[in-house]
């Protein structure tokens, strides 16, 4: 399995760097033959980009293992009965754009005070 994976992911490296060698080659030639509209790449170049991309992003998931179960509850697997409660960061993990003052609450809060 190894082996596979790894050559889906190579295969589709090498899928990519010719459909860039085919797009260079392209343009070199409608270049020379003073073709006016060379300004986008051909349909087989684009198939071949696809290709490419399909093929490393399928070597990639496959390398990475099985997924694992993503638990957006704050439930526990043993108590069902236990209520749902929010789930949040710690204080010493926020970031800085959670709370913050603009200039007009900060006026404002000033004057109350």
């Amino acid at each position: 399995m190894g082996l596979i994976v790894t050559l889906l992911s190579w295969g589709g490296v090498g899928v990519l760097l010719h459909s860039t060698y085919s797009c260079l080659h392209y343009r070199s030639l409608a270049l020379a033959a003073d073709i006016q509209d060379a300004s986008s790449p051909p349909a087989d170049v684009v198939i071949e980009v696809i290709l490419g991309f399909v093929l490393c992003l399928v070597g990639q998931l496959k390398m990475c293992g099985p997924f694992h179960q993503v638990r957006i509850t704050g439930k526990t697997p043993g108590r069902e009965q236990e209520k749902r409660r929010e789930i949040i960061a710690p204080a010493y993990r926020t970031r800085d754009f959670d709370r913050f003052t603009t200039r007009v609450r900060a006026m404002a809060i000033a004057k109350d005070s």
